[in-house]
């Protein structure tokens, strides 16, 4: 998988996931933003800053509400930020699948596609889905990522009536078409945090040429040539008329700034796909004309900046066509990036939602302690 190289302190990959979480995280949140969260007629994206509640409490609210099992693997981590990002990765599949499917919150049960993929989905129980000798329907389609505290969905709702059973939709392709659309939609997204190195001290820094081409050079086994002599190129201020270098300073922090942005659409698409890192394809995996999303700010507090969907995606030589991708910051130093591809997910078709704050007390509780309004 992806994690197992990948420059972060915590493992994306394992528990994959805009506004702000009010408070619980003692983070502000305008009135906008502590509304119901809505369902996107197209993708659902939503997500939780952890930060705050990880610097005012120990507590794990509403651990006691999930799955036996869930409960545990939250609880096997050993630092209280991973087990706050466990926690959150969870309440946010459990209230996807509760809104949208409108099970009952003791009923979801969190299952996983087969071998080798052993992606997160939900498969509604035999008794829930009209008959025990039938296959269930696999009615939605999502993904989760985290990254330093913020934790983020993608989700989906396959149209009823699809003919799609758990067994064919959780089947994957081994080496993914850069033409074909695959018979299910799928959706693929991941978080990188920027000033990850920073976080382990200074002298994790780059601080020279060399520190940082050894650096990228690192991942020459996730990344093309041609993608890797790119993220090494000196990039020259964008915000003068002539083409004058950044400081060295600057330049390493772009840079650095450019590699976790193509880390997040590498990640994100092959999560996307259900794929990692042994996919035969990883290398021939490229994406075109990326640039970082700007570092967004309200004030002091964190905001989403605006999107960037002028990447391309080509695989083999070919250019990919049928997925559509797209790279976001949230504060300084987030990067967020979104896949999607398949029925009704493709390029210009099903809206895009933006990213809307989840918080623990206001939106999730409800539901979780059987106090909601939702569907039955």
């Amino acid at each position: 998988m992806l994690s197992n190289h990948r420059p972060v302190i915590a493992d994306a990959f394992s528990f994959r996931s805009r506004g702000r979480v009010a408070a619980r995280t003692g983070m502000a949140s305008s009135a906008e933003e502590t509304k119901e969260p809505c369902l996107s007629r197209g993708l659902t994206r939503w997500y939780m800053d952890m930060r705050g509640l990880s610097a005012s409490t120990s507590s794990l609210p509403l651990l006691f509400t999930l799955q036996p099992d869930d409960q545990e693997a939250v609880k096997r981590f050993y630092h209280l930020a991973d087990r706050h990002m466990s926690l959150a990765s969870c309440l946010l599949k459990y209230l996807f699948i509760h809104r949208t499917c409108h099970v009952p919150w003791s009923r979801i049960v969190i299952s996983r596609t087969p071998a080798p993929h052993k992606r997160p989905c939900y498969i509604p129980l035999p008794s829930a889905d009209g008959g025990e000798n039938k296959l269930p329907i696999l009615n939605v389609e999502f993904n989760v990522s985290h990254q330093a505290s913020l934790v983020a969905l993608a989700g989906y709702i396959i149209p009823g009536g699809s003919p799609t059973s758990a067994a064919s939709a959780t089947n994957t392709q081994s080496i993914p078409s850069p033409t074909e659309t695959p018979a299910t939609p799928q959706v693929g997204i991941d978080i990188t945090c920027t000033d990850e190195r920073a976080r382990r001290g200074k002298s994790s820094i780059p601080t020279t040429e060399v520190d940082l081409c050894s650096f990228i050079d690192i991942y020459a086994e996730v990344f093309s040539p041609r993608e890797i002599e790119i993220m090494k190129s000196n990039p020259t201020s964008q915000h003068s008329q002539a083409a004058v270098p950044l400081s060295l300073e600057g330049s390493i922090q772009y840079r650095l700034r450019r590699f976790y942005t193509y880390w997040a659409l590498k990640e994100a698409y092959i999560k996307m796909t259900g794929e990692a890192l042994l996919a035969p394809w990883l290398r021939q995996l490229e994406f075109v004309n990326v640039n970082p999303p700007e570092p967004a700010m309200d004030g002091e507090r964190p905001a989403w900046g605006s999107p960037r969907t002028d990447v391309q995606v080509w695989m083999y030589g070919q250019k990919v066509e049928n997925v559509r991708i797209e790279t976001v910051s949230f504060g300084k130093e987030y990067v967020v990036a979104t896949a999607t591809r398949g029925p009704g997910l493709g390029t210009g078709l099903a809206t895009w939602g933006d990213f809307r704050s989840i918080d623990i007390d206001a939106d999730v509780a409800p539901c979780a302690l059987g106090k909601c309004q939702c569907p039955k």
